[in-house]
């Protein structure tokens, strides 16, 4: 690679890694405790491997041990997360530059670099991916994003090239750890299909189902797994007990548009929003989904494939699992990780474009990154800042979630853990007028009371 080109390439992991060095002074929270700290099975390898087979998402449980077991403590989680998040940001770069490559036309040749860079820029350096990286627990959004990125990175190698151990074996192993990782990672084989049928190098449909019939294989394998596997059984009927079909569907509606908001206005992550109530046929929030969609469908009319890939990406990983299978919390800022290739990738192409059909479009596009970088950058580093503590981090839940129990009973033991119980009992109490049926507050009351 040339040097220009490499800078492009370097750049945003230099950026994202001067952004994320503050996270490394982040603490256990939520649900850290209980799938970490006060968890036995990932605190020995003996305890995983007796539970590997028993429990569900080995793989991530795996990388747990692996920290919790390393003599640098709860820096080994904070160094492994940004690692991996650094990992997802290089293969978005690469991914978004074998996409443009392969579809000439699409952006000036000059601009294919820049195109990428800038994807990846916003991949890796937009605070609302704090959550999936700083966040301890967040890992098994970007962990998963990166296995399966990677297993479409070793596929689109692997039919490029002719390469048939990439094909058959490295990219389906990848799949296996995706989904050992998180379940969502079960689409992969439907990103297969979006990046043929906008990336793809031909051949027709006999071609494409003869590249992907190993992971087609294995997709109904882990489905059928997962059927039999009690605890995924058992979790796959509490989830689709929790609402009907219609409500959940509006739910992920105002999730997915919420989440959108947040891209554009950062200030507003929160690590717990409460719940979502679902949203009418006719709201704002499903008018901004179907003005998206309605962008994908132009961008197929036109033949900006680009446009098209980025918009279905987005909704494959944000609305399909989880609109088949409801999850108890409608919304997290995490949930958008697997998604934000997409939406990333179809701005900054979109801006890429539009840049470079001017005179000087190298220096505007060099511009608008360090202006992005520095925006981005000094939001990423802010939100950090939150993670630092649990007093922290539940004042900032409060502030942008007035109305939510579970946040102020949360701040309320964070007060009480570190002496402040006339905080803690302000904070109860204000959960209960909130709720005066949410027990969890007025059993930590009684406690706090001496009851």
């Amino acid at each position: 690679m040339k040097t220009g080109r490499a800078a492009y390439a370097l750049a945003p992991l230099a950026a994202v890694l001067i952004a994320y060095l503050n996270s490394f002074w982040g603490v256990f929270q939520l649900d850290d405790f209980n799938v970490i700290v006060f968890n036995p099975s990932v605190q020995s390898w003996s305890a995983f491997w007796q539970e590997c087979f028993h429990g569900i998402r080995p793989f991530l449980k795996f990388t747990y041990t692996l920290c919790w077991t390393s003599p640098t403590g709860v820096f080994s989680f904070h160094a492994f997360n940004l690692a991996v998040h650094l990992a997802c940001v290089s293969l978005v770069f690469s991914l978004t530059l074998s996409f443009l490559r392969g579809r000439p036309g699409m952006v000036p040749e000059e601009a294919l670099y820049p195109a990428a860079c800038l994807t990846a820029l916003l991949f890796g350096l937009h605070p609302i991916q704090t959550e999936a990286v700083t966040y301890i627990t967040g890992r098994s959004a970007s962990l998963m994003t990166m296995f399966y990125l990677a297993s479409l990175a070793a596929y689109v190698k692997g039919t490029g090239e002719k390469r048939r151990l990439r094909l058959y074996v490295l990219s389906p192993l990848l799949f296996l750890l995706c989904v050992a990782t998180k379940e969502t990672g079960i689409t992969l084989p439907f990103a297969l299909v979006l990046w043929e049928a906008c990336a793809g190098q031909g051949g027709g449909v006999r071609k494409a189902f003869r590249d992907q019939r190993v992971h087609w294989a294995l997709f109904a394998v882990v489905i059928g797994a997962v059927l039999m596997h009690p605890r995924y059984r058992l979790l796959l009927l509490y989830s689709l007990d929790l609402r009907g079909f219609e409500e959940n569907l509006l739910g992920q509606i105002n999730g997915a548009a919420r989440l959108l908001s947040h891209v554009v206005m950062p200030g507003r992550l929160n690590i717990d929003p409460g719940a979502l109530s679902p949203v009418g046929w006719f709201s704002v929030q499903t008018l901004a989904l179907c003005c998206l969609a309605a962008l994908a469908a132009i961008g197929m009319w036109k033949k900006w494939s680009w446009l098209f890939f980025g918009i279905l990406w987005f909704f494959l990983h944000m609305m399909v699992v989880n609109v088949l299978i409801p999850r108890i919390d409608t919304v997290s800022d995490r949930h958008f990780y697997p998604a934000a290739w997409g939406i990333f990738f179809a701005a900054s192409t979109a801006m890429t474009w539009f840049l470079f059909r001017f005179r000087g479009g190298t220096r505007t596009f060099i511009a608008l990154a360090l202006c992005l970088t520095i925006v981005l950058g000094g939001y990423t580093v802010a939100r950090n800042r939150v993670y630092h503590s649990e007093i922290a981090l539940w004042e900032d839940t409060v502030r942008k979630s007035p109305g939510n129990p579970r946040a102020f009973n949360n701040l309320g033991y964070a007060y009480f853990l570190k002496g402040r119980k006339d905080d803690a009992r302000k904070a109860y109490r204000h959960a209960m007028e909130i709720d005066p049926a949410f027990e969890h507050a007025g059993n930590n009351l009684k406690v706090l009371d001496g009851h």
